[in-house]
């Protein structure tokens, strides 16, 4: 059997020829010159690229500065071992994954328990077999490179994905600007058409504020959750948009009504209605829902549809309270503003009657909050 171990001293020139020549980046670590000397004319004629250190500090040094591809390290060194030199590569976030041969002339087994522990790739032995030593090399290299595509694949894939979220974010905010906008003038749609019907009527905006806000006040004393309630705030102005199609002489009669004339009147819950169902909007629904029953009465007297009791949705019964409170402590060309003692008197009388009596206790032991709203909107 052929001998090929070489010996440090001696190096046979005619080294054998690879059908594909390796490329890497090798870094020799060791104090004797005659070593590094060996091995660099050895690996440079294998077609690896050789960076040489003295001591582990330069290793180190040498290392985290450079893409190296495997460490050849001798075990015995002046100042900082072998061991020590692998422990600090593997704490490095840049050698983590650099592969490290122990040159040794140790045959301890307990010495290479400490090394994989340390981190130690693989061992050879001194004096090394040249094919061997090729042989651990090509495998160690290939490994090498293996993690670093790996770490480009994922630093590719990383930026992509950052790419992709920056790209996310950006039609999310795209988005969120849309629906804000949208939101803005479904509400400015709502305020528009309420005021459309506040130049057919006597009604002022004070008034749609103060009603709209007694509204809220109101459903949130039921237990209406705040998105519910603010929709009641939004949506109420709307209850009487169907006035929009009645006659101005029946509409903007000084006097009482008569039979006839109120009949037509008490069409403007239909008009309302029509005017703002079948939107696929939740908010048009609760204001068409408004519109069409804030006239409706708990003991089934109501118009356009006589419902009862709590077969009147919570919003036109809220709604009702709402506006007759307001139209009653409220100045207006046929009638002045009522006290706050006789509105509640009155509210109290339609008790059961008119109203929902629970929202009716409900709206008088918020008093103070009504009064408040009250000051706030006042007529201008």
């Amino acid at each position: 059997m052929p001998d090929h171990r070489v010996s440090l001293e001696v190096l046979p020139m005619e080294a054998p020829v690879l059908e594909l020549m390796p490329t890497g980046r090798i870094l020799l670590v060791d104090d004797e010159a005659g070593v590094r000397r060996v091995l660099e004319r050895l690996l440079n004629a294998e077609g690896y690229e050789v960076l040489q250190a003295v001591d582990g500090e330069q290793a180190l040094t040498i290392a985290w500065a450079h893409s190296i591809d495997t460490i050849l390290l001798d075990m015995r060194m002046p100042g900082m071992s072998g061991l020590d030199v692998c422990r600090r590569l593997r704490s490095d976030p840049r050698t983590t994954h650099t592969p490290v041969v122990f040159l040794t002339g140790l045959d301890d087994r307990g010495f290479k328990r400490e090394a994989l522990q340390a981190g130690a790739t693989d061992f050879l032995g001194k004096p090394f077999d040249k094919v061997e030593l090729l042989a651990r090399l090509r495998n160690t290299v290939r490994v090498k490179l293996y993690h670093d595509n790996l770490d480009r694949e994922r630093s590719d894939l990383r930026h992509v994905v950052q790419r992709s979220m920056q790209d996310l974010d950006t039609a999310t905010a795209r988005l969120e600007r849309l629906q804000s906008e949208l939101e803005v003038a479904r509400h400015e749609t709502i305020e528009r058409l309420a005021r459309a019907a506040e130049y057919r009527d006597d009604e002022t905006a004070a008034h749609l504020h103060r009603m709209s806000h007694y509204c809220h006040l109101l459903a949130r004393s039921a237990g209406l959750d705040e998105y519910t309630a603010e929709a009641l705030r939004i949506a109420s102005p709307m209850h009487d948009v169907g006035k929009i199609g009645i006659p101005d002489h029946i509409l903007l009669k000084p006097g009482r009504l008569t039979g006839d004339e109120f009949t037509v009147m008490k069409q403007h819950a239909e008009i309302g209605y029509r005017i703002l169902c079948d939107s696929n909007s939740q908010l048009m629904k609760l204001a068409a829902s408004i519109a069409h029953t804030h006239h409706e009465k708990w003991n089934g007297s109501g118009y356009p549809r006589a419902l009862h009791g709590e077969a009147i949705p919570i919003e036109g019964r809220i709604a009702a309270i709402a506006d007759v409170f307001d139209a009653l402590t409220s100045n207006r060309p046929y009638k002045l503003a009522w006290s706050i003692d006789d509105a509640l008197d009155y509210m109290r009388t339609g008790r059961g009657q008119h109203f929902d009596p629970n929202l009716v206790d409900l709206f008088i032991d918020s008093l103070d909050a009504v009064l408040q709203i009250r000051d706030r909107f006042q007529e201008t």
